[in-house]
C-alpha cells in the first residue's frame, strides 16, 4: 500500500481499515517512537569515551546532550506540526526517521566537537517530526473510544527506546567504540523509515471523527499565540 493519499471521506465515526491493518499501523508508530528515543539519550550512554576523546568541558558536552539537541526539537515542532496538518503526514515521518537516523550514523564519523554538534542538531530537528504528525495519523485511524489505547501502545517507545539504548549501546561501545555505537544503532532507522513510506496508508483526515463533530477555524500562528497570551492560566491569581 502506498502513501498516497486516501479518499477524502470525513468524520464517519469509524475505524480506518482493518483491525489487522490499524495494529500494524500503531505497532509501526510505536518502533519509530522507540528508535526516536534510543538516538535521543544514546549520547548519554557513550558520554565518558565521547568526553575523553574531544577533551569536552562540562558546557560543551552539555550543548551535545541538551540545549543544541533539545533547542531545534522545540523550535522546529511548530512549523512541522503546521506542515502535518496540510501536506502528506506519512511522508513527513519517514523523512524525519530517514533524518534523524542518519545524522545519529554521522555522530558516529565525527571528526570535532563542532561537527558533532552540528550531527545532533540534525537529530533534533529530525526527531521533532515525529510526535505531532503520528498523533495526528493516530487520530484519523482510531475512532475516540480507541485512541487512548492506540497512543498507550505509541508511548511505549519512551520507555522501549531508554532500555534499548542502554542495553545495546553501552555493550557496543565497550566491544568497539564509541563510534560504532552511534552507527549500529543509528543506519537501521534509514530502512525503517521507508518501510513505512512504502508500508503504511495516509488516512482522511478526520476520518475517525463522530459525524457530529465540528470541524476547529484554522488559525495563523500569530493569531494563535495572541489568543493564548489572551487567557489566564486556571491556576493564576
Amino acid at each position: 500500500m502506498s502513501a498516497t493519499q486516501a479518499e477524502p471521506l470525513t468524520n464517519t465515526g469509524l475505524a480506518y481499515r482493518s483491525g489487522g491493518y490499524r495494529n500494524y499501523v500503531i505497532i509501526s508508530l510505536m518502533l519509530l517512537y522507540t528508535l526516536n528515543f534510543i538516538d535521543r539519550i544514546l549520547i548519554g550512554v557513550v558520554a565518558q569515551p565521547i568526553i575523553e576523546e574531544f577533551r569536552l568541558q562540562d558546557w560543551q558536552f552539555g550543548l551535545l546532550s541538551g540545549f543544541g539537541f533539545a533547542l531545534m526539537y522545540t523550535v522546529m515542532g511548530i512549523p512541522i506540526a503546521r506542515l502535518a496538518e496540510r501536506m502528506n503526514r506519512v511522508r513527513i515521518i519517514a523523512a524525519s526517521v530517514i533524518l534523524w537516523s542518519l545524522m545519529t550514523a554521522l555522530c558516529g564519523i565525527a571528526g570535532s566537537f563542532i561537527a558533532l554538534l552540528v550531527f545532533r542538531i540534525g537529530v533534533g530537528i529530525g526527531e521533532a517530526g515525529l510526535t505531532p504528525a503520528a498523533n495526528s495519523i493516530i487520530s484519523d485511524y482510531f475512532p475516540p473510544r480507541s485512541r487512548a489505547r492506540a497512543i498507550a501502545i505509541y508511548t511505549m517507545g519512551i520507555t522501549l527506546g531508554g532500555v534499548l539504548a542502554n542495553a545495546f549501546g553501552g555493550p557496543i561501545a565497550q566491544a568497539f567504540s564509541w563510534r560504532e555505537a552511534f552507527l549500529v544503532l543509528g543506519i537501521p532507522g534509514i530502512a525503517f523509515g521507508l518501510i513505512f513510506l512504502f508500508t503504511v496508508e495516509e488516512p482522511p483526515r478526520g476520518y475517525a471523527d463522530p459525524p457530529t463533530a465540528t470541524k476547529p477555524r484554522k488559525m495563523g500562528i500569530g493569531e494563535t499565540i495572541r489568543e493564548l497570551s489572551a487567557k489566564r492560566s486556571s491556576g493564576s491569581i
